[in-house]
């Protein structure tokens, strides 16, 4: 799988998966929920107020957000 973005980190520090993607806040547009679907990004739902997650971990097991 081809990640979006860059600066992904190395591994899930949960469970030392080596795949996580971007959690993506606010509305969709129709480009993120294909990307969503492509499992390429995780759509986090409104705008959260203060810090955020900013990955999650791909493992079917794991899903961890960090």
């Amino acid at each position: 799988m081809t990640n979006l973005f860059g600066d992904a980190p190395e591994e899930c520090p949960a469970c030392g998966h080596s795949v996580a993607v971007a959690i993506i806040y606010g509305p969709p547009s129709s480009e993120m929920l294909i990307a969503s679907q492509l499992q390429q990004i995780v759509l986090g739902g409104p705008e959260p107020e203060g810090d955020t997650t900013q990955w999650s971990c791909q493992s079917p097991t794991c899903r961890h957000a960090f």
